[in-house]
């Protein structure tokens, strides 16, 4: 158990073949991931912008009906602005370069309404008001946090009759009016 000068021949670790071929394989893996090389990674914009709505509204993609990058350089090493059009709404985002797995990470400063949350709020409202409880769905599944956004929704009571009805934001915190539509 001694840390005698033997102890590293036992184990191989002074043999400079080993150390040799170990070297080998670390820049062969190296070389594979293409760590090390002499030129950075471009972003190729045409590529990554048909990925940002799934990466941006996961549940709901279809609801980015556009993605605008405009022609950033593509050999810089920082994340792009861009701006995508959620909704009818355009926000600003933040698009980061591809990973390895060639997944990219978005982010943006841009509030969301989610329709869920809304169709949750109405149906309380309208309880409180009709006196007995009501079903509430709304769409599309998230609106940007702007007044004047709105979803449709439908209220159905306990005789299973339908309500159309209007959710309309009044401000960023997601506040709304709700009116028979």
């Amino acid at each position: 158990m001694g840390r005698g000068p033997g102890s590293g021949r036992r184990l191989e670790l002074t043999d400079r073949r080993l150390i040799r071929r170990a070297c080998v394989v670390v820049l062969a893996v190296l070389s594979l991931f293409g760590c090390g090389g002499s030129e950075p990674a471009t972003f190729n914009v045409e590529a990554v912008e048909p990925l940002v709505p799934a990466a941006l509204l996961p549940a709901s993609p279809d609801l980015v009906a556009d993605v605008d990058c405009g022609s950033p350089d593509p050999d810089r090493l920082g994340p792009v602005a861009c701006v995508a059009t959620i909704s009818g709404v355009e926000v600003s985002v933040l698009v980061h370069r591809p990973a390895i797995d060639g997944r990219i990470r978005v982010e943006s400063p841009a509030l969301l309404v989610d329709a869920a949350d809304v169709a949750i709020r109405a149906a309380e409202r309208l309880e409180a008001d009709l006196g007995f409880p009501v079903v509430v769905a709304c769409r599309p599944a998230v609106r940007v946090a702007v007044p004047g956004q709105e979803f449709a929704c439908r209220a159905t009571d306990p005789g299973d009759r339908p309500m159309d009805l209007v959710a309309t934001l009044v401000d960023v915190d997601g506040s709304f009016r709700l009116q028979f539509g």
